[in-house]
């Protein structure tokens, strides 16, 4: 009888060893149109597998209430932690407290979510990241006519950026050098919608912006063909972001002046380990932490500094890294 309850205690530990090592973790994003999230997810599953964890991934589709379905779908299976790309950055607060009254640790992946208590925040450097676009434009050119395409409004990063933007060419502007043609925010960061605002800019003022900073690939993308169609773009400086193969492509072909690279492997990997981490009951490093006010509380952050991307050195940051293959960017 001994012997029974010896073994039985001992498979119990056992058990719950084995729980410790084998944790379910939710990767939700936003939707497919950013093609960085489907990769991310991938490099997340990657690395928290090697760690020993179970990984699901899904996406909203880019519908908010998608969106809480499927964090639902993921809390019911009994996840431990969710990796959330929020859609709309104010109503997924109700999948951070979905999540926490059921004991699961949420971790706000690339965009902050307000009004609530995410246990962290991992994200690239939004003040660094406009910065890196305005340092090249400047590169190139100090004055001209400007036309600011931010990402979705509801979207913390697409208010960060501008206001970095806006931050960095404020002296050139007060001086006379930049002249500001038009400004506004992009909904879901579409390339269809960026299309539209090009479009209707250009029907309305028949202006030739000199630089045009697009917080997006996709929206730079849609950006070119606008000009294009109306003889216009010629000389024209226009910045991306997320270095999608289209705007390596465009880079390449010197209808884009640059992108801002996220290193995808790097953010997806650093989530992963932080994430098992904080399963596993760690702290976080204090000197790798900055904060973030989402309304309600200070989120602990992890920024994740991003690469400016050029022709010049698309080879070593994008091809040698294993990223594209030289095929791909060069046919």
């Amino acid at each position: 009888m001994k012997i029974q309850i010896i073994l039985a205690a001992f498979l119990i530990f056992l058990s719950g060893c084995s729980k410790n090592e084998n944790y379910k973790i939710g990767f939700l994003y936003s939707s497919e149109v950013t093609k960085r999230f489907v990769i991310e997810g991938n490099y997340f599953k990657e690395r928290a597998s090697e760690l020993g964890a179970e990984v699901m991934i899904d996406n909203g589709n880019g519908n908010e209430a998608v969106q809480y379905d499927k964090a639902v779908e993921m809390f019911d299976s009994g996840i431990d932690a969710l990796v959330l790309i929020a859609i709309n950055a104010n109503t997924a607060a109700s999948i951070v407290r979905e999540g926490q009254n059921r004991g699961v640790k949420v971790v706000a992946y690339n965009r902050i979510i307000f009004n609530c208590e995410p246990d962290l925040y991992i994200s690239g450097d939004t003040k660094q990241l406009g910065q890196l676009m305005v340092n090249e434009v400047l590169k190139k050119r100090k004055d001209g006519k400007v036309i600011i395409l931010g990402g979705d409004k509801y979207d913390r990063n697409a208010i960060g950026l501008q206001n970095s933007i806006d931050e960095e060419i404020k002296p050139y502007v007060e001086s006379g050098a930049f002249e500001i043609l038009y400004k506004t925010y992009i909904e879901e960061w579409s390339d269809k919608n960026a299309e539209y605002e090009m479009k209707q800019f250009i029907s309305l003022s028949h202006e030739k912006p000199d630089i045009v900073f697009a917080g997006f690939d996709g929206m730079a993308d849609a950006v070119i063909k606008v000009l294009e169609e109306n003889d216009m773009m010629d000389g024209v400086l226009i910045t991306g972001q997320d270095a999608e193969i289209t705007g390596v492509k465009n880079i390449i072909a010197g209808k884009q002046l640059m992108t801002a690279y996220h290193p995808l492997k790097l953010n997806a990997y650093t989530a992963a380990e932080l994430t098992i981490d904080m399963l596993n009951g760690k702290n976080i490093d204090k000197e790798k932490l900055s904060y973030t006010f989402n309304g309600s509380i200070e989120v602990p952050t992890i920024k994740i500094p991003s690469i400016a991307i050029t022709k010049e050195n698309i080879d070593k940051e994008l091809i040698e890294t294993g990223v594209y293959k030289k095929q791909e960017v060069y046919n």
